[in-house]
């Protein structure tokens, strides 16, 4: 999957693999810095190997993961907060009152999950069809600060903290029902495997 005006950040030697609802936006404009230059999309590490070959071999290439629980429900949210979209195959979740009634339609339609990009799994952005991880750092999501502070000294750049983008507005107080975390271990098992994700203890931060 290679979307157009790829993240490859030529003047850092550097490529972000941005996975759906991993604070990828505001990794991309840190990342651009005043910079003219125009980036997007979710163009997975395989894609970038298979399209700029030369590129991915010499340059520094690093993604940033979520626990699956907590970016299920933030995707859930976001794409609620978004008008129907082609693009975003969003029209069944503004159909559903609650994540609950969406994760029962999924249950009857497993397949839906292949044909959103925010809900596809993250392995599938970062792994090869053995399940190799491609990017050279994987970083987490629930260390975010730590994280950028790390990607800013390895690529050469001033640390600025990171803006929150495209921030999910959920129900106050809210937290996942198990029938939600139990769809999510089962449609994302290959992702809790590859990243040695806790099963026990989601996250339910935006």
């Amino acid at each position: 999957m290679v979307y157009p005006n790829p993240q490859i950040y030529q003047q850092l030697r550097t490529i972000f693999v941005h996975v759906p609802k991993t604070a990828g936006t505001a990794i991309e404009r840190a990342l651009l810095q005043g910079s003219k230059g125009t980036v997007g999309g979710h163009t997975t590490a395989l894609g970038y190997r298979s399209t700029y070959p030369e590129v991915f071999e010499h340059y520094f290439k690093f993604s940033v993961i979520r626990h699956p629980v907590d970016r299920f429900v933030s995707a859930f949210y976001y794409l609620r907060q978004q008008k129907i979209h082609p693009a975003l195959n969003n029209q069944v979740i503004h159909e559903c009152d609650t994540i609950d009634e969406f994760v029962k339609w999924v249950e009857m339609n497993p397949a839906l999950v292949q044909k959103i990009v925010h809900l596809l799994p993250q392995h599938m952005f970062l792994c090869d069809a053995e399940g190799l991880i491609l990017v050279d750092q994987v970083y987490d999501y629930d260390k975010l600060p730590e994280a950028w502070a790390d990607i800013s000294e390895r690529i050469g750049i001033t640390y600025i903290p990171l803006v929150k983008i495209n921030v999910s507005q959920r129900p106050g107080n809210f937290k996942p029902s198990m029938h939600v975390v139990n769809l999510v271990r089962k449609l994302y098992a290959l992702d809790y495997d590859i990243f040695k994700f806790n099963q026990l203890s989601p996250v339910t931060s935006k």
